[in-house]
């Protein structure tokens, strides 16, 4: 519920906000509570390694890849541009059963494989100094099409290679997985962006910008998007602030879904926990 701060006002203009608030709780549906464990030890272990991962970030996607979890929704993982390790650590930590981690990188992988396989020796990653457009020639990449429930692309930034990288996701996504993309409206690199919507325009059908926020875009099929929205509306925002995002974050739906069915999450704002349109700002539209 927006927590708003009123001045004084009339007593009409009071019960009229309080049945607004009445509204958008009950249309935000019910809320799914997830475990808050491994963000816990994310930050216990990797929060000093380098790297450009927020913690607003490490929230989103720890709640993400727990409702994949949650939701029996498995595959593997993929990460191209590992740098360091940091976001991959959040991948390792989330690994399951059979699935691996493939994390891949134009440079050597050696510090991150330590750091990674101290940090989680239990995780099963696969470790590829490769360009990404190569990736299709190592077969167990290729076999494993369809099967991967989340890709991380933060690896070349010009737009041709985000392109590339962005159909290589989408051939190896599964039905229910999402893609996060680095630096995501970033005004460093607005190629990013720009190639990215593109990319969509070019291939209407196969993706769609689920959520964005904190220097990432998230991606994932139109056939999956509902039940990735019914989850955002009534669920981001408690779990963010059960891992420490609730005084930093508001989550916002500003449009109708004729416009543009994406959430953003961005720097608090006026207080409010969700914020809707501007003509409607205690709804939440899906």
């Amino acid at each position: 519920m927006p927590e708003l701060v009123l001045e004084t006002i009339a007593d009409e203009s009071l019960q009229h906000f309080e049945n607004e608030c009445i509204k958008y709780q009950r249309q935000l549906g019910p809320m799914v509570n997830l475990p808050t464990n491994l963000y816990q030890r994310f930050v216990e272990l990797f929060d000093r390694t380098p790297g450009w991962f927020y913690h607003e970030s490490a929230a989103i996607w720890d709640t993400l890849l727990s409702y994949q979890e949650a939701t029996n929704n498995l595959g593997n993982m993929l990460e191209i541009g590992v740098f360091q390790g940091k976001s991959a650590g959040m991948l390792a930590l989330h690994r399951r059963g059979e699935e691996t981690c493939v994390l891949v990188d134009v440079l050597p992988l050696h510090e991150a494989r330590q750091r990674l396989e101290q940090a989680v020796p239990d995780a099963k990653c696969e470790y590829l100094q490769e360009m990404s457009q190569f990736l299709m020639r190592h077969s167990f990449v290729r076999e494993a099409a369809r099967d991967f429930r989340w890709v991380h692309i933060d690896g070349e930034h010009s737009a041709q290679a985000v392109s590339n990288d962005l159909a290589l996701a989408e051939t190896l996504l599964s039905d229910r997985g999402i893609i996060a993309l680095s630096d995501f409206f970033s005004p460093t690199y607005p190629q990013i962006t720009q190639a990215t919507f593109r990319f969509l325009d070019a291939n209407p059908g196969r993706l769609m910008l689920l959520v964005c926020g904190f220097n990432k875009g998230y991606l994932c099929r139109p056939r999956a998007a509902h039940e990735y929205l019914l989850f955002l509306r009534s669920s981001l925002f408690p779990n963010l602030a059960t891992r420490g995002c609730g005084n930093k974050v508001t989550i916002c739906k500003t449009t109708v879904p004729s416009d543009m069915n994406t959430f953003g999450v961005s720097a608090r704002f006026n207080d409010m926990d969700y914020q809707g349109p501007d003509w409607d700002i205690a709804t939440i539209y899906i």
